[in-house]
C-alpha cells in the first residue's frame, strides 16, 4: 500500500486501498467476515497483510452466515508494506 492509504472497513467485509491525491479506490480485499477491525503488514519482506475481524455486534443469523468472524486472516501480497518507524526506541523490535 505504498504511497496510498489503507483502511479496514467495519461493516464492509474488506480492507481498501485509496490514492491520497485523488480519493480513488484502487483495491478492495474482501474477507469472509463483515466487521474488519484493522490491518497490518508483516513477514520478513513486509509482504503479508494481516487482517483482524470481530464478532461483536453480529446477530446469530450473521454469525451463521459468517462463521469466521473474529478470525485473523493473512494474505500474501506481490509487494511489501511501508517500513515501520518507532516513536519510542525502547519498544522497537530489537528491545
Amino acid at each position: 500500500m505504498r504511497e496510498c492509504y489503507g483502511f479496514a472497513l467495519w461493516g464492509g467485509i474488506a480492507v481498501s486501498r485509496w490514492k491520497p491525491d485523488t480519493g480513488e479506490l484502487i483495491q478492495k480485499i474482501r474477507v469472509p467476515a463483515p466487521h474488519v477491525t484493522s490491518c497490518a503488514f508483516g513477514g520478513a519482506d513486509l509482504n503479508k497483510l494481516y487482517i483482524t475481524t470481530a464478532r461483536e455486534g453480529l446477530t446469530e443469523a450473521q454469525l451463521a452466515e459468517y462463521p469466521l468472524s473474529g478470525s485473523l486472516f493473512t494474505i500474501d501480497l506481490p509487494v511489501g508494506g511501508p517500513e515501520v518507524f518507532f516513536f519510542n526506541e525502547s519498544i522497537g523490535p530489537n528491545n
